[in-house]
């Protein structure tokens, strides 16, 4: 109801378009977690059980999204995959990580490397966790050193790693899996906030990777951009008064529609096949950017530079001829 009325804030949107140009954003809520994870537990086989526990100690979590993948690259980390990793490490702990990190596997290492930033609240574990991670820092591979200096960064609480956002209030903004496919990174968004970790919202597709987190002046508002391999998405955050924007480039696509008597559709896999670069804070207030936007599939991409003022509601755009 809250984006409906942003939109319709923005401009002389009708209201068939409202639904369409509001946010398919999905915060992860507990309960839904929970469910699934009743789900997995309830149909894990006694059998399988026993193995599990036997070998356990040198089977990681990360096995359970690995599918048969040959080298050390990662394309897409799925919610539910890591859904189920996740309720791996809740119901055999911690150790499945710490074992991860011992074995040969590139690919389980990482992993656990990222993951065992979310026992940031448990002391007992983020200081094992520095302890068995500082190794990593001068690792081989390139991308096992930098996640582990990432999340060193945050278990040490030194926060100086620079894709850590540093809001007004003290708030830490950042992702894990930082750049982890040729996309971007894993679509979930944490937050420190009086010294506990969180997790602040997580998205589903097409939002599949998150690309840049960018903050206002002064940093009292965030943006965040994604993608799919198909499609760009725009978002601000206002974590004081606990509100976001609407998706920012499908609203422009409605806007621009309208004006040029075009006709709108809204595909069923939410995909707008459009993007946006050139990202900027105008003000404390307002964001520009630069829009690709197609209709009619791809066969017509008009271009243009587009407003948003956050505090008004208000969007322009101007068609760059």
């Amino acid at each position: 109801m809250k984006n409906e009325k942003l939109i319709r804030s923005i401009g002389n949107v009708e209201d068939k378009f409202i639904e369409e140009a509001a946010p398919q954003h999905k915060a992860t809520s507990k309960r839904k977690t929970l469910s699934l994870k009743r789900i997995i537990f309830r149909y894990l086989p006694i059998a399988a059980c026993i193995t599990i526990l036997i070998f356990g100690t040198t089977v990681s979590a990360a096995n359970y999204i690995q599918k048969s993948i040959s080298s050390f690259y990662l394309r897409y980390l799925s919610p539910e995959e890591m859904a189920v990793a996740d309720a791996m490490a809740e119901q055999y702990g911690v150790k499945v990580y710490f074992d991860a990190l011992k074995s040969d596997d590139m690919y389980k290492q990482y992993f656990a490397i990222n993951k065992l930033v979310e026992y940031y609240n448990d002391e007992k574990v983020r200081l094992e966790a520095i302890q068995a991670l500082t190794p990593f820092l001068t690792n081989e591979d390139e991308k096992l050193a930098d996640a582990a200096a990432f999340s060193l960064s945050v278990l040490k609480k030194e926060f100086n790693d620079p894709r850590i956002v540093h809001m007004a209030d003290g708030t830490l903004i950042f992702t894990l899996f930082n750049d982890y496919s040729d996309y971007g990174s894993y679509n979930q968004i944490w937050k420190i906030k009086d010294g506990e970790l969180s997790e602040l919202a997580s998205f589903e597709r097409p939002k599949m990777y998150i690309t840049q987190i960018i903050p206002s002046p002064d940093r009292k508002l965030f943006a965040v951009t994604f993608v799919s391999n198909k499609s760009g998405y725009l978002m601000i955050w206002d974590l004081e008064n606990g509100i976001t924007s609407p998706e920012l480039i499908d609203s422009a696509r409605i806007m621009v529609a309208k004006d040029l008597d075009y006709t709108f559709w809204q595909r069923s896999d939410y995909e707008n096949y459009s993007g946006a670069e050139s990202i900027e804070w105008t003000d404390n207030d307002s964001i520009e950017f630069r829009a690709s936007l197609t209709y009619n599939g791809t066969e017509i991409v008009k271009e243009a530079i587009v407003q948003f003022n956050f505090r008004q509601k208000q969007m322009e755009y101007n068609i760059i001829k």
